[in-house]
């Protein structure tokens, strides 16, 4: 059974950015300042459902992972979806930081502090659009597979029941 998303779900996954983790042991390589490549979760929504169509117009983020074991991540985005006769639009920023730690392969980012604001817009056919805003919720610990060589990292986040993970590129700053 393929998993199809609906343009909500994946706008609020595009929008939702990082999260992190108190620190126990560390990878040195993962220390720094790190900023996107790409849009990894726009790619994955285009992997699952390849006739939705998808654009993110505008993205600014970055990730810092401190020696110390301490994070802070921050993002800004645009991104419309369109898919037949429906159609969104959102818009938001996300803030967080907290702690990181790595072992196996697994990089773990725990917040304690976070932020998220941003809005939606669904058209749906001949009527209005409708508007909401985005829920507010603190961001949870997260667990990433990671790859990390240099002025390179990559992340990949398993989503529950799909086989397919979202993989982000990153480039050291």
């Amino acid at each position: 059974m393929k998993c199809e998303p609906t343009i909500t779900a994946v706008l609020l996954v595009l929008v939702a950015g990082l999260s992190a983790s108190p620190a126990m042991a560390r990878d040195t390589c993962l220390v720094g300042h790190w900023s996107p490549v790409g849009n990894g979760a726009a790619e994955w929504v285009q992997r699952q459902a390849p006739g939705m169509k998808m654009a993110t117009p505008q993205q600014a983020a970055s990730l810092n992972l401190r020696a110390d074991g301490g994070y802070s991540a921050r993002s800004q985005m645009q991104a419309e979806a369109t898919s037949g006769a429906m159609s969104a639009r959102s818009g938001g920023s996300f803030s967080a930081q907290g702690g990181w730690s790595s072992s196996g392969g697994q990089l773990t980012l725990t917040p304690s502090a976070s932020s998220m604001d941003g809005t939606m817009q669904i058209s749906a056919g001949k009527g209005p659009p409708m508007g909401v805003k985005m829920p507010k919720a603190a961001a949870q610990p997260t667990t990433y597979q990671y790859s990390c060589s240099g002025p390179t990292l990559e992340t990949r986040m398993r989503i529950p029941g799909v086989a397919d993970p979202i993989v982000q590129r990153y480039r050291r700053q």
